[in-house]
């Protein structure tokens, strides 16, 4: 199996279903403008398409998973821009573009930030989905996103610079941070698809351990790679000292542990005996090579 061509397949679908988007919006915002130019940005599209693959698993047709794989992408630009901004991360380049406080201001980028969750809640609310399954996505978003989630792992990830964490305290940081939008990811696909639990759990677990794969990753990557490769600052771990799976265990362990997270991501889709889920492996032990 060609996995580039499949993800490079899906991702030409997403990005086709985005930019008609924003085409249909038709308002003059400078708002609209400023996430447009962050959602439009780039970046490898891995939430949605996860999200498209887990509801092929199950047997549905992709497509249909188009809205809520754009839902999840804007709650992640969000997350980008804010983490972008001065009072955070800090950081100039994103996606090999000036980051959107950059370009557009502090200000705007904020609330280009802030607009984004509402859009997000505005594409699901709009998409042709049942009741009950719209239900459990918002609810499935609240929970993933607040203090469960996503701001709480930004939150513990910037108190946490300078200090010396455990591994067991850095997984949690990439738990909430990171794991949760993958689990969200796995879940809304598959809610799409089924209402079945013993159906949609797996692959939620699945989506937990890659999404820790995928931050190790990512933090590899900081430390081994240029700036031109990541399309962001490379380095900005150890300038801000972050409390990283590399600072903690040195960069072999931190190989090993990707290494372990992936094996464990691809163990739980044993427990779905479908062809299908051969795609969502061969995706796992692609992000992995990145770093072997």
């Amino acid at each position: 199996m060609d996995i580039s061509a499949v993800i490079a397949e899906r991702k030409k679908v997403f990005d086709d279903f985005l930019h008609s988007y924003l085409d249909s919006l038709g308002i003059d915002s400078g708002i609209i403008d400023a996430f447009a130019y962050s959602l439009t940005a780039g970046g490898k599209r891995i939430r949605p398409i996860l999200t498209m693959l887990a509801h092929e698993t199950l047997g549905g047709d992709p497509r249909e998973t188009l809205p809520a794989g754009l839902a999840i992408e804007m709650i992640h630009t969000f997350s980008l821009i804010h983490d972008d901004l001065p009072a955070l991360d800090n950081d100039a380049l994103r996606r090999g573009q000036p980051t959107c406080h950059t370009r557009f201001g502090e200000a705007t980028a904020i609330l280009a930030g802030d607009a984004l969750i509402f859009q997000a809640l505005s594409v699901i609310g709009s998409a042709d989905y049942s009741i009950d399954v719209k239900v459990d996505l918002f609810k499935a978003v609240a929970d993933v996103c607040g203090t469960s989630g996503l701001v709480q792992g930004e939150y513990q990830d910037v108190v946490s610079e300078g200090k010396s964490l455990s591994l067991e305290q850095i997984q949690d940081i990439y738990t909430k941070k990171t794991a949760r939008l993958f689990e969200l990811c796995l879940y809304t696909g598959s809610r799409i698809a089924t209402g079945d639990p013993g159906k949609i759990r797996p692959l939620v677990q699945y989506g937990t351990y890659l999404g820790l794969a995928f931050q190790a990753i990512d933090d590899i990557l900081d430390v081994t790679s240029t700036d031109t490769v990541l399309g962001k600052t490379s380095g900005k771990d150890l300038l801000q000292d972050k409390a990283t799976i590399v600072k903690a265990l040195g960069i072999d362990e931190a190989r090993a542990w990707a290494r372990h997270m992936t094996g464990s991501a691809i163990e739980c889709l044993g427990q779905i005996g479908d062809k299908h889920s051969t795609v969502l492996e061969e995706l796992a032990r692609s992000m992995v090579q990145r770093v072997m």
